[in-house]
């Protein structure tokens, strides 16, 4: 008879009696595994309850997906329910939807959540599945589940806003005027647009921001049912956005903005998904886009010169000339280093070294250079209306990044300064033709 595992089973004695066996309940474990189609690195917020009871480390803050979007609920009693709370319902105010509930009894509990683009009714309920032959051993122990994350179930953890949490959700700076018109967003809006009147001072006339909002068609292609841009795409973005821009709006001299996306569900950053991100794509009549920048031949609008393109290009000549310098100075530098002990392999080395390390001065010097001139000409074609808005969301304290065609900050709180936006990265590209903003919300983000 094999030995039993010391996990499983414990001796006891009492009074010298004979050693007894007493069987231990072995702690159970959960295993989420999300696959999403729709993003390479998507860090969705999560929570997790057990029994309808949160977690001690859940209880006032959230945590972020790893990577491989996997999550380990450990030492679970069983017939113990597991539940996540994702997304922005995650955070410890709400926590209305719990999803993707299992179960363990006698084995560990292992559930694939795969996101699905398209419209499906899916509820957010794992669905138990055999093993067969081909279960690897390793999993002959687990019961798998799968379920699956549609557009239906990113809105359903999706908090949506109602108007009495928006004023105590706004910084105490926000203009009276700015409160009441985020305040009618969440009231329901009887058309995609807003009208915020602003007041008269000095004897002057009467001024007012016009707001116009668009619907994106990735709600709608994903959405199966419910979805209304009005009632629960604005809805549910955090009101501290609406705020930063309406109020940038009026510090900038801005009459009209055209916002092109709010809440939806399955394309781009988890700031969207989340509720934490806002998308401007004109301030008056600039169109913010600068994709010609990148686009051979002409330009097609006055925020890129055909001068700023040639500028640029000499630029990345120059880095590039740069770089190559640097890995002959590289070189130069270990034969210079494994030259010792033959003086006439120094001294040539020597020398090498010293040409080396005037040429790269030089290839500095002229990258420098370079630079300067580009930026120069980019800043003389930007608009000021657009410095002044971007200035103003950048000093928002509800606000975490701002990036747009022309700059990108990461980190709107740090000490570095925003950079020029290249559309070199991904997420460069991605905001070379509108501003985006993300809401400052530890609690989620």
């Amino acid at each position: 008879m094999p030995t039993p595992k010391p996990a499983l089973i414990t001796n006891t004695k009492l009074d010298n009696e004979a050693t007894k066996d007493v069987k231990i309940k072995q702690g159970r474990r959960v295993t989420y595994v999300f696959k999403i189609t729709t993003h390479e690195n998507l860090k969705i917020p999560y929570a997790i309850s057990v029994n309808d009871a949160i977690q001690d480390e859940f209880k006032n803050k959230t945590k972020r997906m790893p990577k491989d979007g996997v999550i380990f609920v450990s030492n679970i009693t069983p017939g113990a329910r597991v539940s996540l709370f994702l997304n922005s319902d995650a955070h410890p105010r709400y926590r209305k939807e719990p999803v993707y509930t299992v179960t363990p009894l006698a084995h560990d509990v292992i559930v694939y959540v795969l996101e699905k683009k398209g419209k499906y009714s899916d509820e957010a309920i794992p669905i138990q599945s055999k093993n067969n032959n081909d279960t690897p051993a390793a999993m002959q122990n687990q019961q798998a589940y799968t379920a699956t994350l549609t557009g239906d179930i990113w809105m359903k953890v999706s908090h949506k806003y109602l108007p009495g949490e928006i004023y105590a959700l706004l910084p105490p700076e926000t203009s009276p005027f700015v409160k009441e018109a985020v305040l009618q967003i969440y009231g329901g809006l009887g058309q995609p647009s807003l009208k915020i009147a602003l007041p008269v001072t000095g004897g002057g006339e009467a001024k007012s921001i016009v707001v116009k909002f668009e619907d994106g068609k990735n709600p709608h292609e994903n959405i199966s049912h419910g979805y209304d841009l009005l009632k629960e795409g604005l809805t549910r973005v955090h009101p501290a956005g609406y705020a930063a821009i309406f109020s940038a709006a009026v510090e900038a001299g801005v009459l009209s903005i055209s916002m092109s996306s709010a809440w939806r569900p399955m394309y781009g950053s988890i700031s969207h998904r989340a509720g934490l991100g806002l998308d401007v794509n004109y301030i008056g009549s600039i169109h913010l886009n600068r994709q010609s920048l990148r686009v051979s031949g002409g330009v097609k609008n006055s925020n890129v010169s055909v001068k700023e393109k040639e500028l640029l290009n000499t630029f990345e000549e120059a880095k590039e000339q740069q770089l190559s310098v640097k890995r002959n100075l590289v070189a130069a530098k270990h034969e210079a280093k494994t030259a010792n002990g033959d003086a006439q392999k120094m001294i040539v080395a020597r020398g090498k070294l010293k040409k080396e390390e005037e040429s790269y001065a030089s290839a500095e010097l002229s990258r420098k250079e370079a630079e300067v001139a580009w930026n120069a000409e980019r800043d003389k074609n930007e608009p000021d209306v657009v410095r002044k808005f971007r200035a103003a969301l950048i000093r928002s304290k509800s606000i975490a990044q701002v990036f747009d065609p022309w700059f990108m900050d990461v980190d709107t709180h740090d000490k570095m300064a925003a950079t020029p936006n290249m559309q070199i990265s991904k997420n460069e590209e991605t905001h070379a033709h509108h501003l985006h903003i993300t809401v400052l919300d530890e609690n989620i983000l």
